[in-house]
């Protein structure tokens, strides 16, 4: 598909994607291909195993008929939170704020519409090529209510062969507090690392993250 205008938003619409749905799982993976580095992706056979379970929802972003993005969350078994871990536009159709209403009706979701949303974004706080990028990313999502977990040192599990780049933590709810509770942020590592990277939930690297931090995490 290609925009010769901006495209009439009003028309996109989310079909949640199941394991028949073989040709639209396709186009799904090979915008996630386009999308995303090697380092934060996952292998293909992952993703066909993550579709058949009733926890991940897969969205698929349909204008005319045709795939132009994605949301692939999970909802966190006894959990008050889950997870955006994956989000993209087909590269040629960004800038048409796409990805803004396909966040605002993924949000809405019925498995996802009552908890926090965990979103991970790449870092922007060290120098890098990427920097920018990731601060304009960022700062998309702060433009659609998402929050930063302050003081929060983010690290993220490695999915591939690749060391993932360093990342933070943000969070959605349609009405956030100014503050989490700590003991809420170590639950939800704990859910992370569980459900979504098969770690353990006594992980090293989870103890890393939560320590010197206090009760109460600003949320920035």
């Amino acid at each position: 598909m290609t925009l010769k205008t901006s495209p009439d938003l009003s028309s996109l619409k989310l079909r949640r994607l199941r394991w028949s749905d073989a040709a639209d799982f396709d186009s799904l993976q090979q915008i996630y291909k386009e999308a995303f580095p090697g380092s934060e992706r996952k292998a293909p056979s992952r993703l066909a195993m993550m579709i058949r379970c009733p926890e991940y929802i897969f969205l698929a972003a349909l204008l005319e008929g045709t795939l132009v993005g994605f949301a692939i969350m999970i909802a966190f078994e006894n959990s008050s939170a889950g997870l955006l871990e994956y989000f993209a536009v087909k590269h040629e159709l960004r800038g048409h704020g796409l990805g803004q209403r396909i966040f605002e009706l993924a949000v809405g979701e019925r498995q996802i519409s009552d908890r926090f949303l965990l979103i991970e974004v790449e870092s922007d706080k060290l120098p890098s090529p990427h920097q920018q990028i990731s601060a304009r990313r960022k700062n998309f999502y702060r433009r659609l209510g998402c929050k930063e977990i302050e003081r929060l040192n983010y690290l993220m599990p490695q999915v591939s062969e690749a060391v993932p780049p360093p990342m933070d933590l943000m969070v959605y709810k349609s009405a956030l507090p100014k503050s989490i509770q700590r003991s809420a942020v170590e639950n939800w590592l704990k859910d992370c690392y569980v459900q979504v990277y098969d770690q353990s939930a006594t992980d090293d690297r989870i103890e890393a993250m939560l320590k010197n931090l206090p009760d109460n995490l600003q949320l920035i």
